[in-house]
């Protein structure tokens, strides 16, 4: 009988599953496909890099990447005070390896089979990620990949475009987006439109419209879009699934609630608690929380901000996130970021917007908290029900960034 099963082998299974097998316990790894090679861009700030793995997983930094808000009088130009990086997949792979006492099994395991598992191993462990589903808000995008000199004119002279919420652009229907603009190595940029958040989100493929409108806009080629070296497209669920009723069923991972409810991400800090979760498999205790319960709910009352701010309000929001300090953006970002930390990068922001933004703050943060039907967690932002899901041809039903108001 195994020690722990862990069902799913992306970068959160993996890394349980080696590091588990490190401190010598026999591990039962489950995915249908564990050679599969990671194809999506996994990223953190340099100093989110946890001290057990080594700066050779990182395929690409820069320093300072920018962030635009459009304002009255034109656009505000910010420079996040960090370093950013690509994580370079296939070293991130080699450095979790699944050798001695690890035994993989090819299969697909649904919930029924996560409790068949119970029956052959002590622990077993969910890492197949969050998933999609009625009242879960998503992150989406849809981004291009293009050789460096290609890319240049949409990234204006700037190092990095972390977020660039400028509005040049064709449409006006989907409501606020933003351009990623990041080298994922030195030859390579990535070009993405993402909705951060949307309850029902937009489609990639309207993400696609607006990212191609606003590259010709900003001079790159029309031929150069239309034939990238790769496409990304991103759906993030951003609530993870309710905990499994059996207690010997656990999460980790985006699964296990490590992403990031305001913002989707979740790499840094899944790294980040890797240790404590091996220690409680070892020592035979519960895998630790993400956060604080206080921390996770102001970070879903950023979401149901998100949701519910008007697009003014929301450019603001980020305008003013911009003008921060480089710690509390930190904060802010970082899913493992307790309470406190969390806080005071929220009213950092507020403390730095102008009146009548916080005005539209009050009344999406006063719109998350009416009781409006299905739940977000343990909050209540909702849509109707018959605007679940994109639709692209019904208008008053279109996917869009936040909330049908």
């Amino acid at each position: 009988m195994a020690d722990v099963a862990v069902v799913g082998l992306g970068p959160a299974g993996r890394a349980l599953a080696s590091r588990c097998a490190a401190e010598g316990l026999r591990v039962l790894a489950v995915d249908p496909g564990p050679d599969a090679p990671w194809r999506q861009t996994l990223s953190l700030w340099t100093e989110q890099l946890p001290p057990w793995l080594g700066r050779d997983v990182l395929a690409h930094t820069v320093a300072g990447p920018t962030l635009h808000s459009p304002t009255t009088q034109g656009s505000e130009r910010h420079v996040i005070g960090m370093e950013y990086a690509v994580l370079d997949t296939a070293r991130l792979r080699e450095a979790l390896p699944l050798g001695a006492g690890v035994t993989i099994e090819r299969s697909r395991v649904d919930d029924a089979g996560l409790r068949a598992l119970t029956r052959r191993a002590h622990r077993v462990v969910d890492c197949r990620g969050a998933r999609p589903g009625p009242g879960v808000p998503m992150q989406t995008a849809y981004g291009i990949v293009l050789p460096t000199a290609d890319a240049a004119p949409a990234l204006g002279g700037d190092p990095a475009l972390f977020m660039d919420w400028r509005t040049d652009h064709d449409d006006d229907e989907l409501g606020p987006t933003f351009l990623y603009a990041i080298p994922v190595d030195p030859t390579r940029v990535l070009l993405e439109e993402t909705c951060l958040a949307g309850d029902p989100a937009p489609d990639p493929a309207v993400l696609a419209r607006r990212l191609r409108s606003r590259l010709l806009r900003r001079g790159v080629a029309e031929e150069v879009i239309d034939a990238p070296l790769s496409v990304e497209e991103v759906r993030i669920p951003l609530l993870p699934p309710p905990p499994h009723p059996d207690t010997l069923i656990e999460a980790f991972g985006t699964a296990g609630g490590h992403g990031h409810a305001a913002t989707g991400y979740s790499v840094a800090s899944m790294l980040e608690a890797v240790p404590a979760a091996v220690h409680a498999v070892v020592t035979g205790y519960p895998l630790p929380a993400p956060r604080s319960r206080r921390a996770t709910a102001l970070q879903e009352l950023g979401l149901g901000a998100l949701l519910h701010a008007d697009e003014r309000t929301l450019r603001q929001l980020f305008g003013a996130f911009g003008r921060i300090d480089p710690r509390r953006q930190l904060w802010f970002l970082d899913g493992s970021s307790p309470s406190y930390q969390v806080a005071a990068a929220m009213w950092g922001m507020w403390a730095r917007m102008p009146a009548h933004g916080k005005a539209g703050m009050i009344r999406a943060v006063g719109a998350h908290a009416l009781p409006r039907g299905a739940g977000l967690g343990r909050s209540a932002v909702s849509t109707p029900s018959e605007n679940r899901g994109p639709r692209a041809h019904a208008r008053p039903r279109v996917g869009r960034c936040g909330t049908r108001r």
